[in-house]
């Protein structure tokens, strides 16, 4: 099952880099499971008095390669 790396940047800035990864049948799953979580991360960014916008989750798969780059205020606005 191939292993996907989910990233998060602060303003460019790799504000929690991911080393373990998860596996995933595919990228689409991967980005599913991904946006999910990342919608519970609403409150953290209210609680730190932090702008959404300066925030993006990214998904890199074995090789290194970025599936998909998304913005938090994006993903907030997205259905669960």
């Amino acid at each position: 099952m191939p292993r996907f790396f989910v990233h998060v940047r602060s303003n460019g800035h790799c504000g929690s880099y991911d080393a373990i990864g998860l596996d995933f049948p595919d990228v689409e799953t991967a980005r599913c499971q991904t946006l999910r979580a990342a919608q519970g991360l609403i409150g953290v960014f209210a609680a730190r008095g932090q702008d959404p916008r300066d925030h993006a989750v990214e998904i890199e798969n074995e090789a290194g390669h970025v599936v998909l780059h998304m913005p938090f205020s994006e993903i907030f606005l997205r259905d669960p």
